[in-house]
């Protein structure tokens, strides 16, 4: 007598398990995948934004620190360190320090070409236009390096008709970059006739950094004659002498260039004295502030 087994299969509840149960870990792995994807796409925007900030903060560290210096060959052509609205040639072609603390949204935040978003910086400075050695001090030392002139405004280009001991008066804004469809950070470099306060030749517009949103400024004035000691911190408006502008406190915001990075939420931002800003988007966004000393005051 042959004993045959009976040979059974699944049952329905049993597969309708399984399809349950590898459902679940499918949706586990899934959301596992999508989470880490956001995070690396969030990690990236703010690494992008904080890239862009501190190459800002470099650069205009750089622009604040040489100016105000006076002439190198000339000691009695002295240059103001921060230019402000009260020089009626720079104020006419928008090349003054100038205080614009409104805030803004997602919708109004990028406008166009040549609108303010932040304050705008004016700088002066006399570049030495002609090589310097220093000195040696005692026979036998070696040879110091020769430094080169400098011969350009912020742009890293010459303005037509640049001369030994002209000033270049170096304009740093934000605003809209038609090219890439943002903001950015631009600036602008005009040749200045100190005896006169009259423009002598203009350079070109130049976007520095993309991804720039809104740039402000603080200026630490010393306002007791008798000390060089910065009093305070106030913004374009409220300064009462340029001459006496040691100091300026910079705060910008920038962002990520990809549209979507984050979760959509409302965040609120404020730079230095300007009023809110409120962004209810995807966007990484990012505010940086620091103060520079100016070593290099002229006697104008």
């Amino acid at each position: 007598m042959n004993n045959k087994k009976a040979q059974t299969g699944f049952t329905l509840i049993e597969i309708m398990i399984t399809l349950v149960l590898s459902l679940l870990i499918t949706y586990g792995i899934a959301q596992v995948l999508i989470s880490s994807n956001q995070n690396s796409s969030s990690s990236d925007g703010v690494s992008q934004a904080q890239e862009t900030a501190r190459f800002v903060m470099s650069f205009v560290g750089e622009q604040i620190r040489d100016t105000g210096i006076n002439s190198i060959s000339d000691q009695d052509i002295t240059s103001r360190s921060a230019m402000g609205c009260d020089i009626t040639s720079l104020n006419n072609n928008n090349a003054c320090s100038f205080n614009n603390d409104a805030g803004a949204t997602q919708a109004n935040i990028t406008v166009a070409p040549g609108v303010l978003s932040g304050d705008r910086l004016a700088l002066s400075w006399i570049p030495p236009a002609v090589d310097l050695t220093y000195p040696v001090f005692n026979p036998g030392d070696p040879t110091p390096p020769t430094f080169p002139n400098v011969r350009t405004d912020c742009t890293g280009e010459e303005i037509a008709g640049f001369t030994p001991n002209t000033m270049i008066v170096n304009t740093f804004w934000v605003s809209f970059d038609d090219i890439t469809g943002t903001n950015a950070l631009f600036c602008q470099g005009r040749l200045f006739d100190n005896a006169t306060n009259t423009i002598t030749g203009t350079g070109n517009a130049q976007a520095i950094a993309n991804g720039v949103e809104a740039i402000h400024f603080l200026y630490g004035e010393a306002t007791n004659p008798a000390s060089d000691d910065v009093t305070g911190y106030v913004n374009a408006t409220e300064v009462n002498d340029w001459n006496r502008v040691f100091a300026i406190k910079v705060a910008v915001m920038t962002r990520s260039l990809g549209d979507t990075t984050n979760e959509v939420a409302t965040k609120q931002y404020v730079l230095l004295d300007s009023d809110i800003y409120t962004f209810t988007d995807a966007i990484n966004r990012q505010v940086f502030s620091t103060t520079f000393f100016i070593p290099n005051r002229g006697d104008d």
